[in-house]
This record gives structure tokens, C-alpha cells and sequence, in this order.
């Protein structure tokens, strides 16, 4: 019952996109930009319902490094897929109230950003059998320089690389800064705006809030709640 309400809230992906749920067996989701539990202490705009997509092509890249890592008794967790551009905006207007500018100038949080595109995703593993994360070291979206793949030590150090491998295997390219970045390459395609959940602002009608990089300014503490229409 659960999953049949969240699926109702959820809109349609973009020509092109895929939902990952549906493309890659077993896989893991903790979509923290839906939560307050993240870097920003809020959910971000664009993501009403915690969901992941993809374009088609990395998206099945994906499902191989599933496959792979499955035969390990391993398996994928991912925390942030196709992103919103107004959460992209989002994230660089809280770090201009809060005064974090260089975190956008040290490369830890993008102005532009490839998961706008599609084909960037943010992911660890898990152990099959407990259904846990794998030690990384750091949490995800740690901003600082613990997070960068070789800044780790012993298991955790071992988990970055074991995931850095099987992820290359498949086209992926990392991004060495963060440990849980990973981007396909991808030709013609470009930066959108669709949200995840039906009761937000369609691509070109959202308006970020007034004064919301200002010093004091919070974004609400939860997202709105609607269910789609019927596309029967």
C-alpha cells in the first residue's frame, strides 16, 4: 500500500529518462533532498517525493554495475540521481545566506551541475545481507576533504575503490573530490527543471522564493503533498 501512495505522487520523467527503481533490479534508495537530512537542512525544491531518475543510457550502465556487484553479494544505494535545476539553485542560494561561498568554489557544491542533465548520480553499496551501507568513511555529501576518494584509510578506503572500480567498468567517470560521484558521459543533452513530485511547479513556471540567499531566510521544513492526476 505504501508503495502504491508514493507512486501516485510521483510525476513522469522527462522524454529520455528513466526511473531507476524500475530499471535496475534491487536497487537501493535514501534520497536525503526530500528530507531535512541533508547539508542544507531542508528538503530541496524539486524533490516532494524521494524518487530517482536517469537517462536511459546511464541508467542501464547502472543496472550492469548492480549485476556486477550482486555476484560480490553487494548491491547500490543511491542518494541523489537526476537533480532539479532549482535545487541546484537551491543549494548555491544556501550557501551564499549561510556565507559558505568557497564550498562552491572548492568544487564541493556545483553552480551547474551535471545531475541537472541526467546522466550524474551520487551512490555507495550496501551489504546485501544487512541491507547496510558500506564504510566509506565519511557520510554522504561530507563537504570537505575527508570526502575525496583517496583521503581514507584501512576498509573504508577499500569500500571507495571496490566502488570507484566497478563503476569506471562501466563507463562511469568519478568525481575525485567525492568519494560517491559519478558521471556518464553523454552527448546533446541538457540541464532540466522537472520535479519528482506532481504538487510542484512545472519545468518554467518555478519561481525561487524572494530573498532566499539573504542572511536568516529558511526554506520550509516540508515539501507540498498531491497526488498525480489519472493518466489513464
Amino acid at each position: 500500500m505504501i508503495a502504491l501512495v508514493l507512486f501516485a505522487l510521483v510525476g513522469a520523467p522527462p522524454p529520455g529518462f528513466v526511473d531507476l527503481k524500475a530499471t535496475v533490479p534491487g536497487i537501493a534508495l535514501d534520497i536525503r533532498y526530500h528530507t531535512a537530512s541533508n547539508f542544507s537542512g531542508a528538503p530541496l525544491p524539486g524533490y516532494a517525493t524521494p524518487a530517482a531518475w536517469m537517462l536511459e543510457e546511464p541508467a542501464r550502465a547502472l543496472a550492469r554495475v548492480q549485476a556486477e556487484l550482486n555476484k560480490q553479494g553487494l548491491g547500490l544505494i543511491v542518494y541523489d540521481a537526476y537533480r532539479p535545476l532549482r535545487a541546484t539553485l537551491a543549494m548555491v542560494a544556501w550557501a551564499e545566506r549561510t556565507q559558505q561561498v568557497k564550498l562552491l568554489d572548492d568544487g564541493y557544491i556545483a553552480r551547474r551541475s551535471g545531475h541537472n542533465h541526467g546522466h550524474t548520480i551520487d551512490l555507495g553499496a550496501i551489504d546485501l545481507k544487512t541491507q547496510q551501507p558500506l564504510d566509506m568513511g565519511t557520510a554522504w555529501d561530507t563537504l570537505s576533504e575527508e570526502s575525496h576518494t583517496m583521503r581514507a584509510n584501512g576498509e573504508a578506503l577499500e569500500h571507495r575503490l571496490l566502488l570507484k572500480k566497478a563503476m569506471e567498468a562501466q563507463g562511469f567517470k568519478p568525481y575525485l573530490k567525492e568519494w560517491w560521484h559519478f558521471s556518464y558521459p553523454a552527448k546533446g543533452t541538457r540541464p532540466r527543471d522537472v520535479p519528482y513530485g506532481c504538487a510542484e511547479p512545472k519545468e518554467g513556471a518555478w519561481q525561487p522564493p524572494k530573498g532566499w540567499n539573504e542572511a536568516g531566510f529558511q526554506m520550509p521544513a516540508s515539501a507540498p503533498v498531491q497526488a498525480c492526476e489519472d493518466r489513464r
